[in-house]
């Protein structure tokens, strides 16, 4: 029989937050003679109490957690099947992000930048979008902080014929950063030349 001690299934990673007070993982999953996976969680300092079942895939989103700077919880993972349950894998340690902007894009362009603008984030509780953007040839970067009553943005003193990209977060008032979300990307190139206007004079 396999020794199912080294079929553990591998640490956990983060993929983003899909809806408000929740968080995505990832993982590599265990062998086919596992059906499932149990994700055990907890707020640090507790216990690992809490169990979210999976199936035969490796993601998931759970649900109905508090997004707070001061809170970190703590997730781990173990294989399963109809006899036996893995070892917990090493712990992932994190805080729970707010949701993202949704639907970022540009809506206009000039000779020195893009205006950009988004969907706001669904929580009730954000304070401000952050929108880092920079050259993508050497990943230089600028933040833009707004309030988050603004959802419309230009950026301006841009360099022509220049590669950049553009992401979106959302701070809520706790102060917990969104993943980023949805980057968008461009290079900037200067006006066109406009209609061309041909004088013939005959002679």
């Amino acid at each position: 029989m396999r020794n199912i001690l080294v079929s553990l299934a591998a640490s956990l990673w983060l993929t983003g937050s899909l809806f408000a007070h929740d968080i995505s993982l990832a993982w590599n999953p265990c062998g086919p003679e596992f059906t499932g996976h149990k994700i055990y969680y907890c707020q640090v300092g507790q216990t690992l109490t809490n169990v979210w079942l999976v199936g035969p895939t490796n993601m998931t989103t759970i649900s109905n957690l508090v997004s707070s700077p001061s809170i970190f919880y703590r997730f781990s993972i173990a294989a399963t099947n109809a006899q036996y349950e893995t070892p917990l894998s090493f712990e992932l340690l994190t805080v729970i992000p707010p949701h993202a902007v949704k639907n970022p894009r540009f809506v206009g362009r000039t000779a020195e930048g893009f205006t950009l603008t988004w969907t706001p984030s669904d929580e009730a509780d954000i304070v401000s979008y952050k929108v880092t953007y920079g050259s993508v040839s050497n990943w230089t970067f600028n933040v833009l902080t707004v309030p988050a009553t603004t959802t419309l943005v230009t950026i301006t003193n841009l360099v022509s014929f220049t590669d950049y990209y553009f992401d979106f977060t959302a701070v809520n008032v706790p102060g917990v950063e969104s993943f980023p979300k949805f980057q968008l990307r461009d290079v900037l190139l200067p006006p066109g030349p406009g209609d061309l206007k041909v004088s013939v004079q005959i002679k």
